[in-house]
Order: C-alpha cells, then sequence, then structure tokens
C-alpha cells in the first residue's frame, strides 16, 4: 500500500513538498483509524500533513464566522468565534504533534478524549484550589497559578496515561500535550469572552487580538508544559518516585510563574522570548532523542541506525498513488490547491477586515456614584423597585397567572407605586400535601412607562449589588460599563449617528488586496484545470496510438 522512498537533503524543502503534496483517501483513512486497526507494531514514518489542513479549515470557518458577526452585529455567533479561535491553533498542533508519534497504537480519538477529560478535570481542580486559596497580590497570584495549573495538568496527564495503559515515553508526551491543549481551549475561551467584554458590547477588535495572540502562545506553553511533563513522567523510572521526573514538573511550573509576572511590557518580552526558547528546545529534545530511539529498536539496528545500515532520517513511507506530473490528477490537485492557498489568504483579509475598528465609534462618560448613573440609565426619573418584595395574596386581584398542566408557575403582580406600575414576577410552586402555593422572590421586574415594558437591570461589583435600574434613557445607547476602583463608574455609548464610509482607504486597500487574490486563485485553477484535460487528451491520444 505505501512505498518506501528517498529523502532529499534539503530536509525542511522534502517537509513541505510532503505536507501539500496529494493525499490519498487510504492514507486519511490510515490516519482515522491508527490506533484501532491492524498494523500497530509497524513504525509511523508518515510526514506530518493533515495538521495544515485542518488549521486551513478553521481558520476559513472563523473568518466567516467572524464576517457574519460584523456584518449583522448578531451576539448569538459569539460563542462559536470565540470556540473556533480557542481551536484554530491548539487542535492543529495537537494533531501534528500526534502524527509526530512514531507508533500505530495510539488512536487520535484516544487523544481527543484525553484532550477533553483530562483538561476539563484539570480546569476543576485548579478552580477548587483558587477557590481554597486565593493569592493576596498580584507577585503570589503569578505563583499560585504557575504551581496550581501546572500540577493539576500533570495529576491529569499522568492519570490519562495510567488509563490508556501507554508507558512509551512519546506516548506520554502526546497525552501530556493533549491536556494541555483541552486546559488551553478552556482557558483561550474565557479570556476571549471575558476581555471583549469588558468594554462595550461584542467588542470584535479585542476578540480577534485576544484570540490571536492566545491562539499564538498556545504553540508554546500550556501544550508543550504538560507535554514535557507526560514526557518525563513515562521515560524515567519508578515514575512518581523519581526526582527527575519531579525536576522537568518543577521547570514546567517555574515557566509558568515566569510567563505570568507582574512586570512592564519590555521586561515580559524578554522573559516570553527566554520561555519559548527553553520549552520548544526541551521539548524537541525529547521529540528527536526518543524518536530515533523507537526507530532504531523496531529496526534491529542501534540507535539511529536502521538494521540495514541506513539513518533514520533516510527514507519515509508515501502511498503508492502518489501522482506525477505525467497525470492528469497531479495537475487537478495543483489547481485544488491553488483554490485553498486563496481561500486560506482571503479569509486573513476578512480577518483583517474584521479587526479594524472602523464600524465602532464610542464616547465615554464617567459617574463618581451609583445614584448619578441610575439617574443618567433612567433619564432623571426617581423609579426604584423593591427587589426583595414578598407576593401579597392581598393585593392580588389584577394578578395575570401562568399555568403548566392546570398548576399555577408563575403570577405577575402589577403594583401601583407613586403612580408608576410595577410588575413583580413571581415562581410558583404547589405543595400537593398541603394543597397550598408558595411563591418564591422575583425573578424578573419591570415598570410599564408610556405603554413600554422596561426590565430591571442589575451590576454586581465583586458580587455586591452595585446599581439597579430601568433602561429609560433613550437616547443614547449604552453598550457596557467599567467599575472603578473609588466607586464610580465609567459608561460606554455608542454613537448611533454614525455611518461606514465605504470609500474609506483601508476598506478600500482590503477590497483590492481580497479582489486579487480571488481572482488570482480563480484564474490559476482554470488554468491548471485545463492543464489536466490537456495531459488527460494526451494520455488517451496515447493509448489509442498503441493500441
Amino acid at each position: 500500500m505505501f512505498r518506501r522512498v528517498k529523502s532529499a537533503k534539503n530536509q525542511f524543502a522534502f517537509f513541505i513538498k510532503q505536507t501539500f503534496r496529494r493525499h490519498t483517501g487510504r492514507e486519511y483513512g490510515e490516519l482515522l483509524t491508527r490506533g484501532i486497526t491492524g498494523g500497530k507494531d509497524e513504525p509511523n514514518r508518515n510526514y506530518p500533513w493533515a495538521y495544515i489542513r485542518l488549521f486551513a479549515l478553521l481558520i476559513v470557518l472563523y473568518a466567516v464566522y467572524l464576517l457574519v458577526v460584523r456584518f449583522t452585529s448578531n451576539e448569538l455567533y459569539t460563542p462559536t468565534v470565540n470556540l473556533l479561535a480557542a481551536v484554530c491553533f491548539n487542535l492543529p498542533f495537537l494533531l501534528f504533534l500526534y502524527e509526530l508519534y512514531p507508533g500505530r497504537d495510539l488512536s487520535f480519538i484516544g487523544v481527543c478524549l484525553a484532550m477533553l477529560i483530562g483538561g476539563t478535570g484539570a480546569q476543576v481542580l485548579v478552580q477548587i484550589l483558587y477557590s481554597l486559596f486565593p493569592a493576596p497580590n498580584a507577585w503570589l497570584s503569578a505563583v499560585y497559578t504557575g504551581f496550581f495549573e501546572e500540577l493539576a495538568k500533570g495529576g491529569a496527564a499522568v492519570i490519562c496515561i495510567i488509563i490508556a495503559g501507554k508507558r512509551s515515553p512519546l506516548a506520554g508526551f502526546v497525552f501530556g500535550a493533549a491536556v494541555g491543549c483541552g486546559f488551553s481551549v478552556c482557558e483561550d475561551m474565557g479570556y476571549i469572552f471575558v476581555q471583549s467584554n469588558a468594554l462595550p458590547a461584542m467588542n470584535i477588535t479585542t476578540m480577534i487580538s485576544v484570540g490571536m495572540a492566545r491562539g499564538l502562545s498556545a504553540l508554546c506553553t500550556h501544550t508543550l508544559w504538560t507535554a514535557a511533563v507526560g514526557w518525563a513522567y513515562c521515560f524515567f523510572d519508578r515514575h512518581l518516585s523519581n526526582a527527575v521526573f519531579y525536576l522537568v514538573l518543577l521547570l514546567s511550573c517555574g515557566l509558568h510563574i515566569a510567563w505570568d509576572l507582574p512586570l512592564g511590557n519590555v521586561a515580559l518580552g524578554f522573559i516570553y522570548a527566554g520561555c519559548v526558547i527553553v520549552a520548544c528546545t526541551v521539548c524537541a529534545a525529547m521529540l528527536v532523542t526518543s524518536r530515533k530511539k523507537v526507530f532504531a529498536l523496531r529496526a534491529g539496528g542501534k540507535e539511529g541506525e536502521q538494521s540495514d545500515g541506513t539513518s533514520d532520517g533516510d527514507y519515509f513511507l508515501e502511498d503508492e498513488e502518489s501522482l506525477n506530473k505525467d497525470m492528469p490528477e497531479y495537475w487537478q490537485h495543483a489547481g485544488h490547491l491553488a483554490l485553498v492557498i486563496g481561500s486560506f489568504l482571503m479569509a486573513l483579509i476578512a480577518i483583517i477586515y474584521c479587526s479594524v475598528p472602523f464600524r465602532e465609534t464610542y464616547g465615554t462618560q464617567r459617574f463618581d456614584d451609583a445614584e448619578s448613573f441610575v439617574a443618567f440609565m433612567q433619564d432623571g426619573r426617581p423609579y426604584s423597585a423593591d427587589i426583595d418584595r414578598a407576593y401579597n395574596p392581598a393585593a392580588a386581584e389584577d394578578d395575570s397567572y401562568f399555568y403548566e398542566d392546570g398548576i399555577i408557575v408563575r403570577v405577575v403582580q402589577h403594583v401601583q407605586a407613586d403612580g408608576v406600575a410595577y410588575n413583580y414576577t413571581y415562581p410558583a410552586t404547589y405543595d400537593e400535601v398541603s394543597g397550598n402555593y408558595y411563591y418564591f422572590s422575583p425573578s424578573m421586574i419591570s415598570v410599564t412607562v408610556d405603554g413600554i415594558d422596561y426590565i430591571l437591570e442589575q451590576i454586581y461589583d465583586r458580587g455586591v449589588l452595585y446599581a439597579s435600574f430601568f433602561r429609560l434613557n433613550t437616547s443614547v445607547e449604552v453598550t457596557g460599563y467599567n467599575l472603578e476602583s473609588d466607586g464610580g463608574i465609567t459608561v460606554f455609548i455608542y454613537d448611533a449617528d454614525f455611518v461606514r464610509d465605504l470609500t474609506e482607504p483601508r476598506y478600500t486597500v482590503l477590497f483590492i488586496i481580497f479582489a486579487s487574490i480571488l481572482a488570482a486563485s480563480a484564474i490559476t485553477h482554470a488554468a491548471l484545470r485545463i492543464k489536466a484535460w490537456r495531459v488527460r487528451k494526451c494520455l488517451m491520444k496515447n493509448v489509442s496510438s498503441a493500441e
């Protein structure tokens, strides 16, 4: 099914060639069923290739949903954007590490399960530790974060390795990477959501910048830190009683602490560079040395040498159905590749387009206390709802009742106070033993003004109610708030009079680039399809002549 092929001297160029060459259905099938079907004793000598396809697909999907959100301002799609931003770097990177695994006894489904379950377990444990041991300051917060998160991820990785029964160092590396990847995805989604909503609601510019920054940093943080711990657990004898294993675990904690130190941007830049160099160097050394040892042992030769005397890098496996330039399928694949590359580049332009903040124009207004803020939101009207008001059966004449299966489930009680109509919604429960109804605290409060209902909104500051108000001021569109440490609040106001100018230079430049890429990829695809047709016609002519 596969044939042995000599590699070129320029390994990087050869790697790129094998990444973008046509891969057959059998190669897709082998990757997806690896570790499930037969051939588990054969070494995996395939060059990584599927990760780049997954990355391109996720980037294109990310750009599509960003454009949907940008043009529709529909917040329903922001969770999808956050999810795609969190996985578009993490998941392809995990697949890349899996493709480097030199065995066929490990399935990607199992790796994904470790990512989901192990990453979730680590997150739960970390949140428990945070609640039990709150950090008193920013410096100790970095220390607590480094130790709590790395210990939790390391423990989850060890459990996954034990359950899977895979004790080879590279299997430990992959399972550790899976747990770190799952942890990173959950954390990245949280950071993107919180920071993009810290300013005006659905701030796409912040959403993209945070998503890209977190995605790029994912290639050298959680995934690699936990991968090194998984490798060390399986590599050293006596596992949990080996001091070297704990040194590697301590290294991952140290890198995490350094990454989170509350320093200035310049100092952090040097620290980030150092952390990246250390993590990548250590993990690369683990991968290279372990892969060579695996290939040597399975080939029956010395370490770094095959049984026939060739070195580890002298050959790889290629599907026998791989194409050459004399086949029409070769040019068809080149045409498809042109469309894929064009789509990827257009997706990047779309992401840049969405990241430019020329659709939002905001103003800010600061209030020194909650009272002035409430007066602003209620347009100076002194409305005040009793959020703890109990249900009053004596005033039930004008109540609105809602039933399910003949039983009252909630009641809206209408109350007049100072000429204002307040509506209190009470959830209800029926006690079959006593035959009585019991009513809980109001789940929703609204006020009716000029025939329009306005729902009571509440803002909390560190778990304490800061202000409650009815949004009666319709002259401005308030999109977000920032609570200040001195008790004040900054309000972000959208400028509804702002009109997009499609002739703005940034629109024009991005549109020209996008259209140029679209035209170039379409023309290239058409030309290569014509070339494929000509090659096929030539082959048919040669066959006819031979007959």
